[in-house]
């Protein structure tokens, strides 16, 4: 049914710069970046609304949508969501809020961050020596809070969230932290709060069976893709290649299934019936799997995307294969053990100490990372139970970024949640094609729900 006017805003709204806001009307409050000690000062958090198109009815919900990364701004995805909830917008409000660190809310720029020219394990030493006790306020609980302030501040009840890759996880830190304020919850190509091993197995197991099934599934691909796999690691070791190249590959396809993971397994047939000397992994294999199609939104610069975002705050909120308060020493030995220990065969044709130095396991940077801090809180809190709002959880069958099985164990948290695993898809398929089975799912859901 219809709901009730928002309340008095205490925020006004201006103006967006732009022509991917167009239609919007942009605002930003201040909060403190640590709510627990003002002393350490406020940040600005910028966001935008878009009022629903039809005045002349009342409003039927209002939208919040959190982009992923993180390091992405959800304002640089505008016309994304804009397209992807459709006639939803018709009697429902949007509002776009760029987590702290990024887009309009202050993006964070770390020394050498942008330019990509210094490893990243100097760039995370760098955020840390320049924010100092601020390091750990770029996190996801912080960001769920900034979200609730910035849901109170235009004077709305509850709102319908949606959150894609990590803006899921910022999503779920919402829902235990701020469940009052939810009305339904859309958790799109899902990464789970808990649950979910440092090793992330489910990646690459995810990736390996989808070259395999994209292969069974074309008419013009003959023969057994994972069996070319294997020969092909194997012909890369035996002549001095790294197959680190390929496994980075797979988790690109991730993206944009199944034709990338097709164009990979041309380029094995090519690998197997050619000589290795002159083989050029890392040209070879990054050819073969585009990544995201165009079109999306991040157009330009570190407003659209923060690497040193992207950095902190997976060094701040996810799981690691040392334990974080140990020092740099000794994460590096527990590394090492890590990798010494792990079965050798649970991600064959390729080993452990592979999946370690691949995309998979980008997070080796956050070996310079300091250990948390006193302020720190984790995504979720303990001993709060999940909130009983309605909840869809879409999973890509071939999406190897935030996996059907990471999926399954998001929708567990929820008492009142239920899945959906869309075949052939890839990673945050409903935004990339508004009009496939992900995004109309969403919409029926949202439709009902919200």
């Amino acid at each position: 049914g219809a709901e009730p006017e928002a309340e008095a805003a205490a925020v006004r709204l201006a103006s967006c710069p732009g022509a991917v806001l167009r239609g919007f009307r942009c605002g930003r409050i201040e909060v403190p970046y640590e709510r627990a000690d003002p002393s350490l000062g406020t940040i600005g958090i910028g966001f935008a609304v878009r009022r629903r198109e039809d005045r002349s009815r009342a409003r039927l919900g209002t939208i919040f949508a959190a982009e992923g990364g993180p390091g992405y701004s959800s304002t640089g995805s505008a016309r994304e969501y804009v397209a992807t909830f459709g006639g939803l917008l018709e009697r429902r409000d949007l509002v776009l809020v760029d987590m702290r660190g990024t887009g309009f809310s202050r993006a964070l720029r770390c020394r050498g961050s942008q330019a990509g020219r210094l490893k990243p394990q100097k760039v995370v030493a760098n955020c840390a020596s320049e924010l100092g006790e601020r390091f750990f306020s770029y996190r996801t609980s912080a960001a769920a809070d900034d979200l609730d302030s910035v849901r109170r501040a235009l004077g709305i009840g509850r709102i319908s969230l949606y959150g894609d890759s990590y803006g899921t996880f910022l999503a779920q830190s919402y829902a235990f932290r701020h469940g009052e304020g939810l009305r339904s919850l859309v958790l799109d190509s899902a990464y789970p709060l808990s649950g979910e091993s440092p090793w992330y197995p489910s990646g690459p197991r995810t990736g390996m069976r989808s070259l395999r099934l994209a292969c069974a599934r074309a008419p013009a691909c003959a023969g057994d893709a994972r069996s070319r796999l294997r020969r092909a690691v194997a012909k890369l070791r035996r002549n001095g290649h790294s197959p680190v190249p390929l496994l980075n590959s797979i988790w690109a396809a991730g993206h944009s299934p199944p034709k990338a993971y097709l164009a990979i397994d041309s380029r094995l047939r090519s690998l197997l019936r050619s000589s290795p000397r002159p083989y050029r992994t890392s040209t070879a294999f990054s050819a073969a799997s585009p990544g995201p199609p165009p079109g999306r939104g991040h157009r330009g610069g570190v407003k659209a995307y923060s690497s040193a975002d992207e950095m902190v705050v997976s060094c701040n909120d996810y799981p690691m294969l040392w334990k974080k308060q140990a020092t740099r020493a000794e994460r590096r030995k527990q590394l090492k053990r890590s990798i010494e220990s792990y079965p050798r065969r649970r991600f064959a044709p390729f080993l452990p100490a592979e999946v370690a130095r691949s995309i998979f396991l980008a997070y080796r940077y956050c070996l310079t990372a300091p250990p948390p801090g006193p302020l720190y809180e984790p995504p979720q809190p303990p001993g709060v139970k999940a909130p009983r709002a309605p909840v869809l959880v879409v999973s890509g069958e071939m999406d190897d970024v935030t996996t059907p099985i990471e999926g399954r164990y998001a929708a567990r948290d929820f008492p009142n949640a239920r899945r959906l695993v869309v075949r052939n898809a890839g990673h945050v398929d409903a935004l990339y094609y508004p009009k496939r089975r992900a995004a109309r799912a969403i919409r029926a859901f949202l439709a009902r729900h919200g």
